[in-house]
């Protein structure tokens, strides 16, 4: 009897030549927090090293692991469009964490490079975070204002008053502090709020200057300013800061 010897071929097939230019990252660098209070935001960074054979481009991104992350609604960071990162070459990703307005013992923010079909590969970025939430205390110190004693009937004053983050919580127009007016603050042509500016922030101990234009009334009389700290849906709080100013009119 004969037998035949059967050789079995290796055969690359042209579709699986891209088999070996295979994605792998490793973490170079990572920022993350370990702590952070409730809705508090930190700016994190990822730097992945192209540790495979092929190049990242647009199509690639940093992805959240699991396809969610407690601390961000953003689920890809991309590659800017035009920026190839060749093997060996690293890039770093940047992107915005905030803690939710619940503790979370516990939590964790987790980031792996994912290709353009969604497949994540490489190393993870990770990190335990604790959040806790103190309690929120919201208080007020004056510093010092500038406001007049006496003014004639349609003379302007410009006005200016230091308040001092005496509590617990940052100050930010997004979560509704201003410094608030009283009821006689019309005649001044006042606005009822003396808003921050949207993209600060009064920390615990800082201080913050408001500044506010005022036009006497035409009709003679005492008159009283009044302006107190204020929050949306809480109120005010701290002292209030008043002056009564007289305004006198020519003959």
């Amino acid at each position: 009897m004969v037998k035949a010897a059967v050789l079995a071929l290796a055969v690359v097939l042209p579709g699986q030549a891209g088999a070996q230019e295979a994605s792998d990252a490793s973490v170079a660098a990572e920022h993350l927090p370990s702590r952070l209070e409730c809705g508090r935001a930190f700016l994190a960074s990822v730097t992945m090293l192209n540790s495979g054979a092929r190049s990242w481009t647009s199509a690639d991104a940093l992805a959240a692991g699991g396809g969610a992350d407690a601390f961000t609604e953003t689920v890809r960071v991309s590659i800017p469009e035009g920026i190839v990162v060749e093997p060996g070459q690293t890039h770093t990703f940047r992107l915005t964490l905030t803690a939710p307005e619940i503790p979370l013992p516990s939590a964790r923010t987790a980031w792996r490079m994912a290709g353009a079909d969604g497949e994540a590969f490489g190393e993870t970025a990770s990190q335990a975070v604790e959040v806790p939430c103190p309690p929120r205390i919201d208080d007020a110190e004056l510093v010092e204002a500038d406001l007049p004693v006496s003014l004639a009937c349609g003379q302007g004053y410009a006005a200016r008053i230091t308040m001092r983050n005496a509590g617990t919580t940052r100050w930010t127009s997004r979560e509704g502090y201003a410094l608030g007016t009283g009821e006689d603050r019309e005649p001044f042509g006042v606005a009822a709020r003396l808003l921050l500016p949207g993209n600060s922030a009064v920390t615990p101990a800082a201080e913050h200057t408001f500044a506010v234009r005022l036009t006497a009334p035409t009709a003679a009389g005492d008159y009283r300013l009044e302006w107190r700290m204020t929050r949306t849906g809480a109120g005010p709080f701290g002292p209030a800061v008043a002056q009564t100013v007289r305004v006198a009119c020519s003959p």
